[in-house]
């Protein structure tokens, strides 16, 4: 099987990484695409490997997708994904390559950012001296007031991701975002679609939104190859 890690446009890059084998990966061109692969590559042996050893091969999997992202723009592809023969890869190269080439395009200069943030909540009134009606009451108001700073809570994610949108030149840039649920956790998790020439500006204008809001506790990854914005 053709193991294949990613889609690029010419030419190949010069650097060739060591794949999930140990061995440097290969690059194959069909007209307009470039696909970064490693041939040999057992999948149905790869699925029965013990969870450990499982976890390093998608770990070696994303970094070398990381190394060449850090080089050009490009087209991650899922952990496993592999072609029978080279015609195969071929084949789809050829039937999928326009929009190949229209998600190269759109995503050139882009990068993905995971953006985590976690709001201090306002201390609560204890209501454990109260009784009857009137503990009642207090743990009504409880509610309301967590129901409340939930709800300023989204708002609040909305502006910051208005603001991302507000610094940003709307004739040059268009970024996107995926909100992501967490469920048991307040926490937020935003990915990002962001220009990366335009991130240290980005940060740095964001400041005074971070200084008016200090209850928020907000950090970003590293740029990663946009894996939630494939078309």
């Amino acid at each position: 099987m053709l193991y294949t890690f990613a889609i690029l446009l010419p030419p190949a890059p010069d650097a060739r990484p060591l794949g999930i084998t140990g061995k440097p990966i290969q690059y194959l061109q069909c007209d307009r695409l470039i696909a970064a692969i490693e041939p040999d590559i057992d999948i149905e042996a790869l699925k029965l490997l013990p969870e450990q050893s499982l976890m390093q091969v998608i770990i070696q999997h994303d970094r070398l997708i990381c190394e060449l992202f850090d080089e050009r723009t490009l087209l991650p592809l899922r952990f496993g994904t592999a072609f029978v023969s080279i015609s195969a890869l071929e084949t789809y190269l050829q039937e999928e390559g326009e929009r190949l080439l229209a998600s190269l395009d759109r995503l050139d200069g882009y990068a993905e950012f995971l953006i985590t943030g976690s709001a201090i909540a306002p201390k609560a009134e204890a209501a454990t001296n109260l009784k009857g009606k009137d503990y009642l009451l207090a743990k009504r108001s409880q509610y309301l007031q967590q129901e409340q700073w939930r709800s300023q809570l989204q708002q609040e994610v909305l502006d910051y991701r208005q603001t991302i949108t507000d610094s940003l030149n709307p004739e040059l840039y268009k970024p996107e975002f995926q909100h992501v649920e967490t469920q048991g956790s307040e926490d937020v998790r935003v990915y990002a679609l962001l220009p990366r020439s335009q991130v240290e500006y980005l940060q740095v204008a964001l400041r005074s939104w971070e200084e008016q809001h200090s209850h928020w506790q907000i950090s970003w990854s590293n740029a990663l190859p946009p894996y939630h914005f494939l078309d």
